[in-house]
């Protein structure tokens, strides 16, 4: 089997993607996967983009063309090889990926939000919310591709190269920002900056942060205004939108407490894989979305999160009050299982 991974290049999706295609090698020989790199050349175009799919306009002339994909996303190239199956994740792919499929006649799984695209466009569907489909999985997270056999020597590589002593204890701080309704001001940085560090001096660990793409240039540069005042206690930390690093592997294996900003389902997701005490933070303002806000209700209740406001609960929080059921199988482990039956069904012809 041939796969191809159509991708936005956001770290999140492209975890989700290699989850999935991790389940679907469990049961089918992948001989290769092909990767499409692509970016929608500007946002209104997901408009444009669903008002064809909501009318059925694929088989226009206009839009069954490879110039007309070539104008709404920057970097597309229709495969030159013959391929067996279609995977992305995000909204931005989504079209892609049903023009794809549509075009090469080719089975595709779409991971994420359908945001009015009819589900009869996708073989299979992978959602954190019932979309009562035939051909949609429901899971309480993404599939997340679970971390690297060398984790080991990349966390030995790390404390190395960083001067960080891994018999220290370490709470870990996994800053976002705007995104899934949430909005972060200045005054929830602040107040999650002292809040936590508050946190982490007063049960005597050291912190490793990292911020990442979502936060902004100007918030990142008040985080890091506001930390440079905690370097005694900080083992490490990254401003991802100066200098990335793609370290939350190493803090995962390191942490022995998890402190996520609530609006990446990304970052919670991958968090989950580490079957480590998760407390999320949220600001004071949110936008209730309905199906993220159904994600983390189902965390919450199955206690695989806490839930704290940045404002109220963080700087009081007493750690020992708060009891977790970690995952019992990984993602893709679960979404192995639930997957084959359409493998035999769609693939394996």
């Amino acid at each position: 089997m041939k796969i191809l991974k159509i991708t936005d290049s956001k770290v999140g999706h492209i975890t989700v993607s290699d989850g999935v295609i991790d389940a679907v090698e469990q049961h089918s020989n992948v001989d290769e996967v092909i990767i499409l790199t692509i970016g929608l050349r500007a946002k209104f175009l997901l408009r444009i983009l669903r008002f064809v799919l909501k009318y059925h306009l694929l088989s226009s002339r206009l839009v069954s063309s490879d110039l007309f994909m070539r104008m709404c996303y920057k970097n597309f190239k229709k495969p030159d090889t013959e391929i067996d199956l279609i995977v992305s994740t995000g909204g931005d792919t989504q079209f892609a990926n049903v023009w794809l499929s549509y075009v090469l006649d080719v089975d595709n799984i779409f991971c994420g939000t359908l945001k009015g695209v009819p589900p009869k466009y996708f073989s299979l569907i992978m959602s954190t919310t019932d979309l009562k489909t035939d051909n949609s999985i429901k899971l309480d997270i993404l599939p997340t591709k679970s971390f690297p056999q060398d984790i080991d020597q990349r966390v030995e590589r790390f404390c190395d190269e960083k001067k960080v002593d891994k018999k220290e204890k370490y709470f870990v701080l996994l800053i976002g920002g705007d995104g899934s309704g949430y909005h972060y001001t200045k005054s929830d940085y602040e107040t999650l900056v002292h809040a936590f560090m508050s946190v982490v001096k007063r049960y005597h660990a050291k912190a490793l942060i990292t911020t990442s793409r979502r936060t902004g240039a100007e918030e990142e540069l008040l985080i890091k205004e506001l930390l440079s005042k905690y370097s005694d206690d900080i083992a490490y930390s990254v401003y991802f939108i100066q200098k990335p690093e793609k370290v939350v592997g190493v803090y995962l294996e390191l942490a022995s407490m998890l402190f996520v900003t609530e609006e990446s389902s990304s970052m919670i997701s991958e968090s989950l894989l580490c079957r480590k005490p998760i407390f999320t933070l949220y600001p004071e303002k949110i936008k209730e979305v309905k199906s993220y806000q159904s994600f983390l209700k189902g965390l919450i209740d199955k206690e695989r999160i806490h839930t704290l406001s940045i404002k109220n609960d963080l700087a009081d929080i007493v750690l020992d009050q708060f009891h977790f059921h970690y995952i019992e199988k990984l993602p893709t482990e679960e979404l192995s299982e639930k997957i084959q039956p359409f493998l035999k069904k769609n693939l394996n012809h």
